[in-house]
């Protein structure tokens, strides 16, 4: 039923007219069908786990690191930082949210993989080839490969619980209603929370019940109060940006799918949605956190990242959360730290493009100014 509410309420209510309306509706008619189909071979897999591989539910999830924040604020850079740390984390990886949630499909893409290798790669190469084809147009955006580290609220794609729907679904109330869900009842907070908590014991049960679960996900920020909660001993790193840039930045990366799919990030009821959102974002992360003991989480302004990755990450979260790093990864510290200080983003926006001002943003942000400095002298 869900299903087809989801489809129905996305194709009529609320949907402009018009060019762009009748091209975003012919999409969904033939995307929704697909995405439903895909998400159906992903829950018969699942049932196969739980006759297959029915211990994963006896998985300990141990000390989840979580890395959250406003969109754009280098949650993806750390990600793939600490994720080096092959030692400590484990992390999920696009291929395995979009093709291999279930274990049954993870192991039968290994073992292919496997059977890939032995014979020279001849569908590793043409799945490279494909990778980068299909994804260099984000390059400029978000580097985006099926092998690299990517945020696991995919995995709730197959529960709609997935923030990432509001591309193809902008009209959608139930998903704008993620953007708050720790405002949710309790019952299906429950509910999506505990989906989600048995996609990370499946997750575990094939890349190791010893390894600590690093997961990023800014779309989690509004999860802050559920997960610390369902996670007793669940660490939080949460990172923030100044929101002058951040707000653009976000709106920005979106504006392809968007033109897309016929409608346009400008448009004010979208582009004051996600204004709205993203200052819930900072305020909630902002509550949440401050009731927290400060051993639990750490706030990562992301010009202090980049600016010296090595000390940041050793000092002000292994150090600050009693982890040791290994040498290996100390070594690699050096090679990241290098490479973001080098690096310059092709991505380029402003405010006035979405019809914003400078002044609007510090004064809906002021608390969020006010903690990290950012255009503090203007915020009064």
């Amino acid at each position: 039923m869900l299903y087809i509410r989801l489809l129905k309420e996305t194709l009529f209510p609320g949907v402009p007219t018009g060019p762009g309306g009748l091209r975003r509706r012919l999409l969904i008619l033939l995307f929704t069908p697909f995405f439903l189909l895909i998400q159906s071979v992903h829950w018969l897999c699942f049932l196969l786990d739980d006759v297959l591989f029915p211990g994963y539910r006896k998985i300990r999830i141990r000390e989840p690191l979580f890395v959250v924040g406003l969109p754009r604020s280098g949650t993806t850079f750390l990600q793939r930082v600490l994720a080096r740390d092959e030692s400590r984390f484990t992390t999920t990886r696009l291929w395995e949210l979009l093709l291999a949630p279930s274990i049954t499909q993870r192991k039968i893409l290994l073992g292919l993989g496997a059977l890939d290798r032995a014979v020279g790669r001849p569908v590793g190469r043409l799945l490279a080839w494909t990778d980068s084809r299909g994804f260099g147009w984000m390059e400029a955006i978000h580097e985006v490969s099926l092998t690299d580290p990517e945020e696991d609220y995919f995995l709730l794609l197959p529960v709609f619980a997935c923030f990432l729907l509001v591309v193809p679904y902008p009209y959608h109330p139930a998903i704008w209603e993620l953007a708050r869900f720790d405002e949710l009842p309790e019952k299906k907070r429950e509910a999506i929370l505990g989906f989600y908590r048995r996609s990370l014991q499946r997750h575990l049960y094939v890349a190791g019940p010893e390894k600590q679960i690093l997961s990023k996900n800014p779309a989690f920020t509004p999860f802050l109060q559920s997960l610390l909660k369902s996670f007793p001993d669940a660490r939080v790193l949460c990172c923030v940006r100044d929101p002058e840039k951040t707000v653009p930045s976000v709106l920005s990366s979106l504006r392809p799918g968007a033109a897309f799919l016929g409608y346009q990030m400008s448009e004010p009821r979208i582009r004051d949605a996600f204004l709205d959102m993203l200052v819930y974002f900072s305020e909630h992360a902002l509550d949440v956190l401050g009731r927290e003991p400060e051993d639990r989480y750490a706030f990562v302004p992301m010009a202090e990242l980049k600016a010296d990755v090595r000390r940041f990450v050793l000092e002000e979260v292994y150090d600050h959360f009693g982890w040791t790093a290994d040498a290996a990864f100390r070594a690699s510290l050096a090679e990241d730290g290098a490479r973001g200080a080098s690096y310059t983003s092709r991505h380029r926006y402003s405010l006035e493009e979405f019809g914003l001002h400078a002044q609007e943003i510090r004064t809906r942000f002021v608390r969020l100014n006010r903690a990290f400095g950012f255009r503090e002298e203007a915020v009064g």
